[in-house]
């Protein structure tokens, strides 16, 4: 399994939380247990229940009900159960979301009539969703559940407030990937020992001659031949190291050299290279294409994504110790009343 992803911060969590439980129960009342206090704030385990219930399903659908007990990497020579991982991700959440709402008034976050109302709907559907035994054990409400789902909705208009106000891009050029063909033709072969050996002199010649006749059929193809697609070439010369790369462009010269790397920028799409030697062998080079839309947009988004978390990060930090300096999981969490949310 990849390393854990919580789903449930912000928006995901509301389009799931108004499918999760089963059975029509009347509201509980009464005063709550805490699970932990934040910012002057008691948590109850009510709300601290409506996201964990969502995240047990969603793990336990994806990963199966003994997901629970799988030893996850937490530092190169450590590792903790995935339980235990995820109830302080379940609590690092609220406590973002928290951190979030306190900045509603600052980014100018209010939720309309309109929203409200849409959002006690969505509410009052998870809680006529509930057993008996949910509402008794988690101590639930239908105000516990309309709180989550409006600080959710805040949280995540502030988060995009923010990022909006940081402006963060990344240029085409920045994440530019290059997609290519390299044919090719080389100089070492291994023995059967796995002991990789440079060719002799002849037999470089003769790897260089069949890199020739293989250009020459690429661009002068024979009507009818099997044989006029750089793939198809590869095979029928038995070149198995030949692949398509899709690179950065500091990749291709990390793996090429900027001389050859310098050649394949100056060549267009769908054109092929001359033959070009390197230390490794004989290439020829297929450009499908030298900004690879799909692959560009991708790492475009992927690195934004990166930049915005760790802008995110640097203000939820200064702002955490703000709100809350003594914070921690382990001073502020109610263990015993924490463990009874079953996992």
């Amino acid at each position: 399994m990849q390393k854990r992803s919580l789903a449930i911060l912000i928006v995901s969590l509301i389009m799931v939380l108004a499918v999760s439980g089963c059975g029509r129960q009347e509201q509980v009342e009464g005063k709550s247990e805490k699970v932990l206090t934040f910012a002057g704030e008691d948590i109850s385990i009510g709300e601290v229940y409506v996201y964990a219930n969502t995240v047990v399903e969603q793990y336990e659908k994806s990963y199966g009900e003994n997901v629970w007990d799988m030893e996850v990497p937490v530092s190169e020579t450590e590792t903790d159960t995935m339980k235990n991982l995820t109830r302080k991700d379940i609590i690092e959440d609220i406590v973002r979301v928290k951190v979030l709402v306190s900045k509603a008034s600052e980014y100018d976050v209010t939720l309309s009539q309109d929203d409200e109302d849409i959002l006690a709907k969505q509410a009052d559907v998870f809680f006529k969703n509930l057993t008996d035994e949910q509402i008794e054990k988690m101590q639930l409400s239908r105000e516990t559940i309309l709180t989550v789902y409006k600080e959710n909705e805040i949280a995540s208009r502030v988060y995009d407030r923010i990022m909006d106000k940081a402006g963060i891009e990344v240029s085409d050029e920045d994440a530019r990937q290059t997609t290519i063909y390299d044919l090719v033709f080389e100089k070492y072969a291994v023995d059967v020992s796995g002991n990789v050996k440079e060719l002799s002199e002849d037999e470089k010649k003769a790897q260089y001659d069949r890199a020739l006749q293989a250009y020459n059929t690429l661009v002068n193809p024979v009507s009818g031949s099997d044989n006029t697609n750089i793939e198809g070439l590869a095979e029928f010369y038995g070149a198995a190291d030949s692949r398509y790369y899709t690179l950065s462009p500091t990749e291709i010269r990390e793996m090429y050299g900027d001389e050859i790397a310098d050649m394949i920028y100056s060549l267009d799409d769908g054109s092929y290279s001359l033959v070009t030697e390197s230390e490794y062998g004989y290439h020829i080079f297929y450009i499908q294409a030298l900004t690879d839309r799909e692959a560009t947009d991708k790492l475009k988004q992927t690195e934004i994504s990166s930049k915005q978390k760790a802008y995110f990060t640097t203000c939820f930090e200064k702002w955490l110790n703000e709100i809350d300096p003594n914070y921690s999981f382990e001073k502020s969490v109610d263990e015993d009343v924490y463990n009874k949310i079953q996992f």
